[in-house]
């Protein structure tokens, strides 16, 4: 765990595209509540705030962990197609030889 909580900065991407069980949910929790205020992080999900309680099989959690993480923070929601489904349909098109 040590490893995740003293990085100035660390990324999750794509939180919850995967099945969370619920010792991963309890591990994220610490994880969260070690970098409170302490360090930054940047998380990317396909899950909107309202499925995290779901996600995390214990909407509580999901309360208190959005809590930490929207505290002092900015978030962006995006919404239309997904950019490698875009990129997938003009690279077939590109010339890569040079």
């Amino acid at each position: 765990m040590r490893s995740y909580t003293h990085p100035s900065l660390l990324i999750i991407d794509e939180i919850g595209f995967l099945p969370i069980t619920p010792g991963g949910a309890s591990l994220f929790f610490q994880l969260v509540h070690a970098r409170y205020e302490k360090g930054a992080m940047i998380l990317t999900s396909n899950l909107g705030f309202a499925d995290w309680g779901e996600m995390f099989g214990d909407p509580v959690m999901a309360t208190t962990l959005l809590d930490r993480l929207l505290h002092h923070s900015l978030s962006h929601g995006l919404e239309g197609q997904i950019h490698h489904l875009i990129f997938g349909a003009i690279t077939p098109n590109i010339n890569m030889s040079l």
